[in-house]
Formats: C-alpha cells, structure tokens, sequence
C-alpha cells in the first residue's frame, strides 16, 4: 500500500512538472533589457557589459524553468538616447531591466519605476542613489561611498603586510582629478578613521596640459603609498610626465577607474609594472571564491577573443541574482514586477555563491549590502592579477615591486 501511494505521488509530481513546461512553453520569451553605451568613449565598458549579459544567458540555456528568455540590449551612448530607448523598450512591453556601463539616468530612473512598476536592477555607484523607498528600485552593485572605504582600508592592508607599518604609522599622498573631487572626501576620512597620514591631497584639473607641478609636489613629499585618483587621459598624462623625469613611487595604488583597466597597461611594463589598484571584483579572482567564474573567464575569452574585464562581471553576476529571482517565480507570474521585486528583496545569497563573488541581500533601502567587498590587483608584464585579500587572492603580491 505504502509503495502505491509512493508511485502515485511520484506520477502526480511528475504530470505537474510536464503541465508546468507545457504552459511554460505556450508563454512569449520573457525580456530583460538593458541600455548601455555601445558606441561613444564608454563604448569599451557598454560592450563589455553586453557580453556578460549575453554570456549569462547562453550559460543559462537561455530559458528558466521551460520559458525562454532574451535580452534587448540597447545602445545609450548619452542621457538623451538613455532614455528615449528606455521609453521605447518600455513601450514594447519591458518591465525588467538592468542597468547599463556608466548608469547615466539612473538616478532619473529611481524616480520613475514605481509609478511605471518597472523592476530596475542599478550597478550605479553614486552616494545619494537610494535616499527613498521604493518597491521596484534596487541597486545591486556596489556605493561610491564602500568603494572609498576599500581605497583606505586597502592603504593599510598594504602598510600592514608588507611595509612593516600599522595604519597610523601609515602615510599617503593622494593625486586627484578635479572630475573625481567627490571621492576625495570619503578617502580621506575613511583614510584618519584609521589613523592613516595624508601628506599630499592635490587636486589637478582633468583637462589639464601641464602635470609637472604636481608631480613635483609629489616627489617632494614624504609618503609610503600614492594613490592616484584619474581617469584615463589625465592619468595617461601623469604617469608618463613621472617616467619622463625619471621617477616612479615605491609603492602606487590606484583608485580604480583607469589603474585596473588593460588601457593603463598600454603605457608599458616600465611604467606598469608593480602598480597596484584597487578594483570590483574581477575574473582573476580565485577559483575557490566565486562559484564559476573559471567557467565564466575561459568561456568569455573563447568566445569574445580578449579577457573580460570587472564590467563583463558586473552584468554577468547581476544576471545571475535576476536568474535566482526567476526560478522562485512561476514562469506564468513573471509579468507580476511587484511579486519578482518582493522575491528579490527576500533573497538572501552569500558571499561566493554568485560568479562576481558579491551575495545579495538588501537593506530598508534596497542597497545590496554585500556588494561591500573589493580586489587588490597588480600589474605584472602586462597582467593584472588579484593580489588582495588573500581569501580572493590567486597570486602573490610583489611589494615593493623589484625589490
């Protein structure tokens, strides 16, 4: 009797599992768009992020529990188009979308997705991104505001393990572009939080001709890491008029932006090598600490011919976080952007278990509060590999470089 009952019930769950693919099956293909800058000066970072988005889709089998999914991916080279594709996606029927590389209307877009029950999944950085409430709004990625912090804390992680020096026996000399003033600010008090010594604090027009001044300034002061705040022209300018008059810090870690980028590479091993910058997570993480991310790294190069950046990551991992939201749903309820959003709001992942290696889990104001955790890496002939912290490490760091 008790086998009947057992094979009965094995055959009911087994016909509910073929109703469930067969109305599944008769479902249109569930869209998640995305806008991002395919073309412009962000065209290397929208690209990057198309990738991850597609690559993510293609691991996924492009379907959740039998319905089929696409993307439509957009371009957004600027804030006008931003939102005139947006408007037109949403006009085609989109209700879930992910954010593009730059991000440049999401503060506009935080204010719109309640009234228009848009689920918005936001990789912006920007401080003041979350200030309200809202039902449909989530930033999945990381604040400006924790980024900051990792620059200071990564200051000291360096002086501790490798310079002999605890954090208030440690001094930095920050070079800032004007365009990156806002950062400042939180470095340098994260920074005293500490007990670090800021020696140096020279803010340099982002358009500037002339570095000399500054790298003078530089070479004048008493400082055990430099950290450069820049973007790529700006930067570019700096560390060649540094090579020119032939000097090079002990000890440089950047703040990300440009010093993680394979354009900072380009300038050459005599400039590159040995810098160290702070970053998202990237693809050289180790392979213990984020489930797939060989995977992901092998199959992206195979299939794009160049090593994905943190941007292709960043898509890639918020893709998976929507594709753990969709499995909890039926696929028939999926239109439903406010039950997808409650379910995204409960969703509780670790660290590790996604391929960018942040886990998610939000607060009152829908800020991921485990996207708190950033890479030290350093450039070695041309590589940029993850040296820091030794949890996410796969290489040894090599501090000072040469010595």
């Amino acid at each position: 009797m008790k086998k009947l009952f057992a094979l009965t019930m094995i055959l009911a769950l087994c016909l509910s599992s073929v109703c469930c693919t067969a109305v599944a099956d008769e479902l249109p293909p569930y869209v998640i768009s995305m806008i991002t800058p395919l073309t412009s000066a962000n065209a290397f970072g929208g690209n990057e992020y198309a990738n991850g988005m597609n690559l993510a889709l293609e691991h996924i089998g492009g379907e959740i529990n039998g319905r089929k999914i696409v993307a439509a991916i957009a371009d957004g080279p600027d804030a006008e188009s931003t939102l005139s594709e947006f408007e037109r996606l949403y006009n085609k029927g989109s209700r879930l979308f992910l954010s593009g590389y730059g991000n440049s209307c999401d503060r506009t877009f935080s204010s719109m997705c309640d009234e228009m029950e848009v689920l918005y999944f936001s990789l912006n950085w920007a401080a003041d991104l979350t200030e309200d409430e809202s039902d449909y709004f989530f930033r999945v990625g990381a604040a400006v505001t924790d980024f900051c912090k990792a620059i200071a804390d990564g200051a000291a992680y360096i002086g501790e393990n490798y310079l002999g020096k605890s954090a208030d026996e440690l001094k930095i000399a920050i070079v800032y572009g004007t365009n990156l003033t806002y950062m400042v600010d939180y470095i340098v008090d994260y920074a005293k939080a500490n007990g670090t010594k800021i020696v140096l604090c020279e803010g340099v027009a982002s358009d500037a001709t002339d570095f000399v001044p500054a790298v003078t300034k530089l070479m004048e002061s008493d400082y055990d890491i430099f950290v450069p705040l820049q973007q790529q022209a700006d930067g570019t300018n700096f560390q060649t008029t540094m090579h020119e008059l032939g000097y090079k810090p002990n000890v440089t870690m950047g703040g990300g932006i440009y010093y993680d980028l394979p354009v900072f590479a380009d300038l050459g091993n005599e400039i590159t090598d040995g810098c160290l910058s702070v970053s998202f997570p990237v693809p050289f993480m180790s392979e213990s600490a984020a489930k797939g991310i060989a995977k992901f790294k092998k199959d992206y190069e195979e299939q794009f011919g160049h090593i994905p950046l943190t941007h292709a990551l960043q898509a890639y991992g918020c893709m998976q976080a929507i594709f753990e939201v969709l499995k909890r749903v039926d696929p028939s309820q999926w239109e439903d952007t406010k039950l997808l959003a409650d379910t995204l709001r409960e969703l509780d992942l670790d660290y590790g278990e996604l391929s960018w290696y942040w886990g998610i889990k939000f607060d009152e104001l829908n800020n991921n509060v485990r996207a708190d955790r950033f890479i030290i890496g350093q450039w070695v002939n041309g590589e940029y590999l993850c040296v820091g912290p030794e949890d996410l490490a796969s290489s040894e760091a090599r501090i000072p470089f040469g010595k």
